[in-house]
This record gives structure tokens, C-alpha cells and sequence, in this order.
């Protein structure tokens, strides 16, 4: 039951594949520089799957590894979307996502008779301008130098079943890592099929280490882009008494709307 909206998704994406009606021949699928500012939003959906560690002054409280089904059956509410902007070589770019997880199970390292639940919530946005560094027929590449911005709210609760016992430690992260990156895509031959792809890098306060990546396949119509990608963040910050090690990984499937 809990896979049934990735299916239901993948089935859309392979319909819009199908039936949907292609861009003529003659028009192209990378955006083109015109004077006037051109704007897109690509609202996206994320099966993702999450790992990492969270800790609590100095202490590693607690693991997670949470598959994509296990985040369909716990997530409370989520929203990620894309915008962007051109004008002539310039533009912007924005990747904004918040999740809000339910109870999960994670563990308590090295503590095989404790149990532990962890909830969290977080906020990532990726805002950066870009200018245009490769503009041709079959490839365009624009670079870009911004900044991501993490806040993660977690909450690990801790029971000793022996003693029916309880307790809880909770963090709250504020994260701003300087970022740069490429993105773009390269269409294939003359048809309305394109590999979108993205990557950026980057670090900041408390020796912070940030970066997402994706690469995947599109289809351009007469109203926007429908695509399917495999995607990446990974983010790592050592304050002074916690440490937040987290990697996002997962396929998304996006719809692009341009005006």
C-alpha cells in the first residue's frame, strides 16, 4: 500500500512520456537568451531515502536509514519546488524543500537494550544567480555561486524497557554553506528528449560540507518539461557540542511550467 503513490506517479510521468503532445521539430528544448526575462516552476516529487547520524553533546544518540517507503508511511507533510529565472546571460536559480517526518525508529549506537523513535523536521532552500557559460543547440551550461540553507529540528527519545524509563534530547540546526555549481542539459539529436543534469559543492560555519547533485531524462512539450531524475544532497556540520551527518538520496519526478 505505502509504494502505491510512487507507482501512481511513475505511471504519470510514463503517460506524459507516451501520449503527450512533443514541441515541433523545429523548436528547441534548452531556454533561449532573449532580452526579456523568462521564468520557470517545477514543482517535484522526492522518493527519497535518508541515512546519517544525529548527536547530542558529543554523545551519538541516534542512526537513521529510512528507505523511501518507510518515509511515504511516516512523512506529515512535505513540499519541494524549483524556480528560475533569465534574462539574456543572467538569471536565478531557487530549490526549496520542507519535510516533516512522523515517529521513526532509529537506534541508540552501541546499545542493543535501549529503544529510541526520532522525529524531525527540515527546511532546505538553495538560492543562487547563474550566468550562462555554454549556449548551443544541443548543450547549454549556466554556472552558479549562491548559498544553501539548512534548518533540521530533531528530537531523539530514548526508553530503557527494563526500567520503563524515557528521555529526550533535542537539536535545532541553523546551517548556511556558500555554494557553486554547474547545471543545464544536453538534448539528444533533434528530438524532444534531454538529460537534465546539476551539481554543486560547497562549506561554511563549524566546518560545514554541503552538496547535491542530479542527472536523469526529460521530455519537452509545447506547455513545459516533464523529467525523471536521480538525486543527491548530502550535508555534514560539526558545531561545537552537536554534529548533524545526513545523505538524501532518491528519484524525482518533476513537471516544469514556463511563462
Amino acid at each position: 500500500m505505502k509504494f502505491r503513490l510512487p507507482l501512481l506517479l511513475a505511471g504519470l510521468f510514463v503517460s506524459q512520456f507516451l501520449h503527450a503532445q512533443p514541441v515541433s521539430s523545429q523548436a528547441l528544448t534548452t531556454p533561449s537568451i532573449q532580452d526579456q526575462w523568462q521564468y520557470s516552476i517545477t514543482p517535484y516529487v522526492w522518493a527519497l531515502g535518508v541515512t546519517g547520524s544525529i548527536s547530542h553533546n558529543n554523545r551519538s544518540t541516534g542512526q537513521i536509514k529510512l528507505t523511501p517507503g518507510d518515509l511515504l508511511s511516516d512523512i506529515k507533510m512535505a513540499a519541494m519546488v524549483v524556480a528560475e529565472g533569465r534574462s539574456r546571460r543572467f538569471g536565478f536559480y531557487v530549490d526549496a524543500m520542507y519535510g516533516d517526518l512522523g515517529k521513526t525508529s532509529s537506534k541508540v549506537v552501541g546499545r542493543l537494550d535501549l529503544n529510541a523513535n526520532t522525529t524531525a523536521q527540515l527546511s532546505m532552500i538553495t538560492l543562487a544567480p547563474s550566468y550562462n557559460l555554454y549556449d548551443a543547440k544541443s548543450l547549454y551550461v549556466d554556472g552558479l555561486v549562491g548559498a544553501r540553507y539548512l534548518w533540521l529540528n530533531a528530537t531523539t527519545k530514548i526508553s530503557v524497557p527494563a526500567f520503563d524509563l524515557s528521555f529526550k534530547e533535542t537539536s535545532t540546526q541553523n546551517v548556511t554553506a556558500a555554494v557553486a555549481g554547474l547545471k543545464g542539459r544536453w538534448n539528444l539529436g533533434n528530438s524532444e528528449y534531454f538529460v537534465p543534469f546539476y551539481v554543486d559543492v560547497g562549506g561554511g560555519q563549524s566546518s560545514s560540507f554541503t552538496s547535491q547533485a542530479y542527472l536523469g531524462i526529460g521530455r519537452s512539450f509545447h506547455w513545459g518539461d516533464v523529467s525523471l531524475v536521480a538525486k543527491n544532497v548530502y550535508y555534514q556540520y560539526k558545531p561545537n557540542k552537536n554534529n548533524v551527518d545526513m545523505n538524501l538520496f532518491g528519484a524525482a519526478i518533476a513537471v516544469t511550467f514556463k511563462f
